[in-house]
């Protein structure tokens, strides 16, 4: 059952604007306010500072505005006396329309708010990180970096420090550990190395305060990943080695296994060590078979046959393997699909890289083409990183038709960036 937000077309008229001109000022069409507003879509995370902007509401009062009805839902399974918080605005709304002010939904808590208005900022919290998560695997996490930090000051660290917003207890911790976590994907996937490392060590330490281990696993194989990028191969297996650990003593025990034993083998594969790594991908395999068994767990990253696939894919062309690497990169193309717009053209980069280790120019040129397609609409460091290294690798093939072309697109999506240096330390 669909929703109608009448919060947020209320702050649309209290801010002026009819839904034409409202269309107008964010540049879409005037159908697809109608349909924000009707809770039939929402908003891309990359427009919403705009419209929070030009309805004079805060980011976090947005969210609550376009959750009012999705978070009623989650938090009345908890408790037939639950409420949200938007339910609660939309009230005190009403009953100031005369007035055209909002209010701000953080001055309508009580001082010491009762568990069902903490499940409520929960479910608002947790609502956010989806979006953001699903947002960073469409467009690439340049373009919304900077409102994840945004929401971390604003919205989540002052209530790390007011006892009025006691989410439960460690629970607060714990969503300010995966939405750190979730920032440092972000800063890695634009560039900033230097500051996923830091957003990695932050989010650790809050991990360890929450008590979480499924969560000290999942973020030790965020940055045994990063130290991987970083050609830091022992660091990658040691932290991995310690994920591993974390996960024995948590829900998704599976899911969380088989990732951090890719990367271990990624890890391994840098060292050249072909034995451990390949023993290492059929550990995560042989555990990836048994996700059936896992306990539900929240703020825990997905891991899946395509995932694998990929690190897999990266192994085999890192220890030489070209037909294994490249028979794991079709694997993925196979697999991602639809919104994984980031994911795929990681996949057919690897496959790129392989094909030209196998002479078949060609049909790696016309891989690149399809990167260059997608990286117009991604803002993916990373993806523009290894496509600008395909682009120097095809060059002095650039006699074959289909190698032109790419290079020709290439030189309309790739502009210079620098790649900064990191820290060596890590807290594991």
């Amino acid at each position: 059952m669909v929703a109608k937000r009448d919060g947020l077309a209320r702050a649309r008229r209290a801010a002026g604007y009819t839904q034409e001109r409202l269309a107008e000022a964010l540049a879409v069409d005037v159908k697809t306010v109608g349909n924000w507003e009707s809770g039939k879509t929402e908003p891309l995370p990359h427009k919403r500072p705009k419209l929070a902007d030009e309805l004079h509401v805060s980011a976090y009062h947005l969210e609550v505005l376009l959750r009012e009805g999705q978070t009623h839902v989650m938090v009345e399974r908890r408790s037939e006396q639950q409420g949200a918080d938007a339910v609660e605005a939309a009230s005190v709304d009403e009953q100031r329309r005369s007035s055209h002010v909002l209010p701000d939904v953080r001055l309508l808590r009580p001082a010491r708010p009762a568990q069902s208005d903490r499940q409520a900022d929960l479910a608002t919290i947790q609502a956010m990180a989806t979006a953001f998560q699903v947002a960073d695997r469409k467009v690439g996490g340049g373009q919304i970096y900077s409102t994840v930090v945004n929401y971390l000051q604003t919205e989540i660290s002052p209530r790390l420090f007011d006892p009025a917003s006691d989410i439960l207890g460690e629970r607060l911790f714990e969503a300010a550990a995966s939405l750190t976590e979730i920032a440092g994907w972000m800063a890695h996937d634009s560039g900033r190395d230097q500051h996923a490392q830091r957003h990695f060590g932050q989010s650790y330490r809050l991990a360890k305060a929450a008590g979480y281990p499924a969560l000290l696993a999942n973020i030790c194989a965020s940055m045994s990943h990063l130290a991987g990028q970083l050609h830091q191969a022992t660091d990658a297996v040691r932290i991995a080695q310690v994920g591993l650990t974390h996960a024995e003593h948590g829900p998704a025990r599976q899911r969380l296994s088989a990732r951090l034993h890719a990367m271990s083998a990624r890890g391994f594969a840098m060292q050249g060590d072909a034995e451990a790594s390949r023993r290492a991908l059929m550990d995560a395999e042989r555990v990836l078979e048994r996700l059936h068994e896992d306990r539900p767990a929240e703020w825990i990253s997905q891991f899946d046959e395509a995932s694998l696939a990929s690190e897999a894919a990266l192994c085999y062309d890192a220890l030489g393997d070209r037909r294994q690497a490249e028979r794991q990169a079709r694997r993925v193309l196979e697999l991602r699909v639809g919104d994984r717009v980031r994911s795929r053209a990681f996949g057919q980069l690897t496959l790129a890289e392989v094909l030209i280790g196998g002479g078949e120019i060609d049909e790696a040129a016309t891989l690149g083409r399809e990167i260059c397609a997608a990286a117009g609409s991604l803002t993916s460091n990373r993806v523009r990183s290894r496509l600008a290294d395909l682009q120097v690798t095809l060059r002095p093939h650039r006699s074959v038709p289909a190698v032109q072309l790419f290079l020709a697109d290439c030189s309309h999506v790739l502009q210079p960036t620098a790649r900064p240096e990191s820290d060596t330390s890590w807290p594991v």
